[in-house]
């Protein structure tokens, strides 16, 4: 009989935003993403953020008017360096091969009942 224990480290800061990703067949990493009902006022708390849109120093839990105006300031700094931006993108790959790029994000509605279900697939799992 096998006595080897396993473990999963799971990013519960990102969790949210990392399914909403894989929904989307987008890659969590590389993909600037929020979860947020936008529904709501802007005062609405962001449930998750994903890793690459904290790379920007954009923490977990913050409102959704807060996240608005880090990501204003942020495209005001690569202006400086750009000039001009010739599209908009939330592809954090892009954004780093491309200062001309504005960065964007997606920003997806919660859905509780979804993350418990994958939640529950990754505990059979382990």
């Amino acid at each position: 009989m096998d006595n080897t224990q396993k473990y999963a480290v799971i990013d519960l800061k990102s969790f949210y935003a990392s399914v909403e990703c894989i929904l989307r067949k987008l890659d969590p990493l590389n993909t600037n993403l929020v979860v947020a009902d936008e529904s709501r006022t802007e005062k609405t708390i962001c449930l998750a953020v994903s890793p690459a849109l904290r790379s920007y120093n954009i923490s977990g839990r913050l409102r959704l008017f807060e996240l608005i105006q880090k990501v204003k300031t942020i495209n005001y700094e690569r202006l400086k360096i750009a000039k001009y931006f010739s599209a908009k993108s939330y592809n954090h790959l892009e954004l780093i091969n491309n200062p001309n790029l504005e960065l964007d994000y997606i920003v997806a509605k919660p859905r509780m009942s979804t993350y418990i279900d994958y939640s529950s697939k990754i505990s059979v799992f382990i």
